[in-house]
C-alpha cells in the first residue's frame, strides 16, 4: 500500500512522493493458475500471465491457448486514531486477465524449435481506498499546516491552500511580522494552542492500473527459453477525502469548525519493454530471468478544492454575528510524467516427478529511483526527486509456489511477501505486506477451469498532514494506524487449440 505522508500543495496540485509510489507499485492479479501459486512464475513459464513477468514464458507453450479470468475485490479497512477506530468496506468485480497465446513449431528439433506469440492483459493494481478517521487530535491541526505553508511568503504573494486558509480567517501573519503566520488555534501566536478538537477525515479513492504485454517467445531445443515483449500501461485514479474539524468544547477563540475538500482525477498510459529467458540444465530443473524496463507514464491530472468554515466571534450564545467564509478553488489542470523503477525477477522451479512442483522467485525494485519530470509549466521536479530519493528505497520482493496433481485435479497454494518501499529512519520503514493464497483446477487436454483465493494484509502510518511542508521526517502530530486486507476470488476459464 502507498503510505503515507499526504503532502499537499503550495499553490497547485502538488505532485510528488506519493503520486510517483502509487504508479510504481504492482500487485499482478493473472489467472486462477498464477494467483494461487502467489505469482511465482519466473522460471515456471506456461502461464499467459507469466509473460508479464518474463517474456520467456511465451516460449514454453507448444500450442494456441486462451485464457479469461474475472475476479472479485474484497477490501477491508480499519483505521485507528488515538484510540478512535473506524471501519469501512469495499467490494467490485472487476477483468483479471485476459490473453492468448499461440506456438509454431518450426520443425527442427534443434536449435529453434517452436516460436510463440502471446498476448496478455493483467490488472496490476487496485486503487480504492474507503477510510473513516475519526478521533480527538491533542497535537495540531490541519490549519497549523497551512500556517507553516505560508511562512515566508507576504500576505499578498500567498495562493493555493496558503490563501484559502488565510482568506478564511483560520491562519494570520504573526504581530509585528510580514511572512511568518499561525493558525487560529493559538490565536495567530498571541496564546499557547488549545487543541483537543475533533478531527474527521472521510477518503474515498478509486481506481486502478493495467498493463497490455506483447511477447514474442522462442524454445530453443526444450533446454532454453527466451523472450522480448513490449508493454502498454494504463491508469485511471481518483483521489479525494473531506476533512473536518469541530471544537465542540470551545477551547478555542473563534473558532467552531471547518470543512476541506481535497479531489483530483488522474489519467495516464505508460510503455516498457520486457526481457527473459529461462533454462533447463536438467529436466527436473527451470532458472529464470526477466527484466521490465522503467515505465514512462504521461499523467493527466484534474483537480479542485475547497474551504468552508464556521466562526462564532468569541459569542457563542449569539449567533447574530457568526460568519462563514467559504471559498471554492474550480477545475485546475496539470500534467506532468512518472518514469518507474525497472523490475528485475528471478526464479527457480523444481518438478517433482509428475505430481507436484514447487516455484520461488525473488523480486528487486528500487523505488527510490522513480522520477517526476516535464511538468506543464515546464516545472522538472528536482526538490521532489531529491525526496524520492531520500525517503525511498529497493524494496525485496519474495514469491513462493507450490503445486501438487492428482489426475484431472490440481491443488495449489503460495505465499507472498512485499517488503518496505519506505527508507531506515522514515514513519513507514516497516510498512510491508503479506500474501497466502490457494487454488483448485480441473484440467482436459483441451479445456481447463482454475479457482484460486488471495489473502493480502498490509499496515501503515498514515499522516493526515506533515508539520512542515519541507520536512518529511519530523512529525509531532498524531499518526493514524490504517490496516489493510483484501482478498481476491478469481476463476479462469480457458481452451487449448
Amino acid at each position: 500500500m502507498s503510505a503515507i505522508v499526504l503532502m499537499l500543495p503550495l499553490w497547485v496540485a502538488g505532485q510528488n512522493m506519493d503520486d510517483a509510489l502509487r504508479y510504481s507499485r504492482l500487485f499482478y492479479q493473472g489467472t486462477a493458475r498464477f494467483n494461487g501459486m502467489s505469482g511465482a512464475f519466473t522460471a515456471l513459464g506456461g502461464d499467459i500471465s507469466a509473460i508479464s513477468l518474463n517474456p520467456a514464458a511465451a516460449g514454453v507453450f507448444r500450442s494456441t491457448e486462451v485464457t479469461i479470468t474475472p475476479l472479485v475485490f474484497f477490501r477491508d479497512m480499519s483505521t485507528d486514531f488515538n484510540g478512535f477506530g473506524s471501519d469501512d468496506s469495499y467490494s467490485g468485480l472487476n477483468l483479471g486477465q485476459a490473453g492468448v497465446v499461440s506456438s509454431i513449431k518450426t520443425g527442427s528439433r534443434s536449435g529453434l524449435t517452436n516460436l510463440s506469440f502471446a498476448y496478455s492483459f493483467n490488472r496490476t493494481n487496485n486503487y480504492f481506498r474507503n477510510a473513516v478517521i475519526d478521533g480527538i487530535s491533542n497535537n495540531g491541526s490541519m490549519a497549523d499546516f497551512w500556517a507553516l505553508q505560508a511562512t515566508g511568503y507576504r500576505t499578498g504573494e500567498l495562493g493555493g491552500t496558503a490563501w484559502m486558509a488565510y482568506d478564511t480567517y483560520l491562519i494570520d501573519t504573526l504581530p509585528n511580522y510580514l511572512d511568518e503566520y499561525a493558525s487560529i488555534f493559538s490565536y495567530y501566536g498571541e496564546t499557547d494552542p488549545q487543541y483537543g478538537q475533533q478531527m474527521k477525515r472521510t477518503i474515498d479513492n478509486a481506481g486502478y492500473s493495467n498493463e497490455h504485454s506483447l511477447v514474442l517467445g522462442a524454445n530453443l531445443g526444450d533446454k532454453v527459453y527466451i523472450g522480448a515483449g513490449f508493454g502498454i500501461t494504463g491508469i485511471s485514479y481518483t483521489g479525494h477525502y473531506d476533512h473536518r474539524e469541530m471544537d465542540e468544547a470551545q477551547r478555542t477563540f473563534d473558532f467552531v469548525n471547518f470543512t476541506f475538500t481535497d479531489h483530483f482525477e488522474a489519467v495516464g498510459s505508460g510503455w516498457n519493454f520486457k526481457l527473459g529467458a529461462i533454462v533447463r540444465p536438467f529436466e527436473s530443473l527451470r532458472l529464470g530471468l526477466g527484466f521490465t524496463t522503467p515505465t514512462i507514464y504521461k499523467i493527466d491530472e484534474i483537480f479542485y478544492n475547497s474551504l468552508s468554515v464556521k466562526l462564532d466571534n468569541d459569542t457563542p450564545s449569539d449567533p447574530s454575528d457568526d460568519a462563514n467564509p467559504t471559498i471554492d478553488q474550480g477545475d485546475m489542470t496539470y500534467s506532468y510524467r512518472v518514469t518507474t523503477p525497472y523490475h528485475l525477477n528471478a526464479g527457480i522451479a523444481y518438478q517433482v516427478g509428475n505430481f507436484a512442483l514447487i516455484s520461488a522467485d525473488y523480486e528487486m525494485v528500487d523505488y527510490g529511483s522513480a522520477k517526476l519530470s516535464k511538468g506543464a509549466d515546464g516545472y522538472d521536479f528536482a526538490q521532489e526527486n531529491e525526496d524520492l530519493a531520500a525517503e525511498l528505497e529497493r524494496s525485496n520482493i519474495l514469491r513462493l509456489g507450490a503445486e501438487v496433481r492428482t489426475g484431472p485435479l490440481y491443488l495449489r497454494g503460495g505465499y507472498g511477501y512485499h517488503g518496505s518501499s519506505f527508507a531506515d529512519g522514515t514513519l513507514n520503514e516497516e510498512a510491508s505486506s503479506n500474501s497466502y493464497s490457494a487454488g483448485l483446477g480441473y484440467r482436459q487436454s483441451r479445456f481447463y477451469i482454475d479457482v484460486a483465493m488471495v489473502w493480502l494484509s498490509s499496515s501503515e502510518q498514515y499522516m493526515m498532514f506533515p508539520d512542515d511542508p519541507r520536512s518529511f521526517r519530523e512529525y509531532t502530530s498524531d499518526p493514524v494506524n490504517l490496516n489493510t486486507k483484501d482478498k481476491y476470488l478469481s476463476v479462469t476459464v480457458g481452451l487449448k487449440f
